[in-house]
């Protein structure tokens, strides 16, 4: 059971891992000079639908295998790295969801108002990177707990 749950949380993390850097390179993607106006769109709607479909359930599936770990081995919780891994999985819950609502809201302008909308979106997806690189840096100090906190 416990060789299981760790595969399972691999793939949960690899397979978040791979969707939280796929949007942010669909919208990163969308703001360069002369791109096609249907494939912006494309990249935009892309983007939304990877963290909605892909990074968050990915990093759901974390959390419930987490909470096994946690019922298995609750020792862990006496550990001050946990509480650390732990504070950097509710960062990325976070703004999983922020970068979620973003990229919703930049397809809903996109479709309701179109390039009228420009400003917002631009505005939208630059606080997009800045979700994403705090994203990154969480990301880091949580392998950097799962690496040097266990020993």
């Amino acid at each position: 059971m416990h060789k299981a749950l760790i595969f399972i949380h691999l793939v949960g993390f690899a397979a978040f891992l791979g969707a939280a850097f796929a949007q942010q390179q669909f919208v990163a993607r969308s703001t360069a000079q002369g791109i096609a106006p249907d494939v912006r769109d494309e990249y935009e709607q892309l983007a939304a639908a990877i963290v909605t479909k892909i990074e968050l359930p990915a990093l759901f599936v974390q959390v419930g295998v987490g909470i096994c770990f946690l019922l298995m081995t609750p020792m862990w919780l006496t550990q001050g790295w946990m509480h650390a891994k732990l504070t950097c999985v509710v960062v990325l819950l976070v703004l999983s969801h922020l970068e979620m609502f973003n990229a919703r809201k930049i397809v809903k302008a996109r479709a309701d108002r179109g390039d009228a909308a420009e400003t917002e979106i631009a505005a939208r997806k630059k606080r997009h990177g800045m979700l994403g690189t705090i994203g990154t840096l969480a990301v880091v100090v949580l392998i950097a707990m799962v690496a040097y906190g266990t020993g």
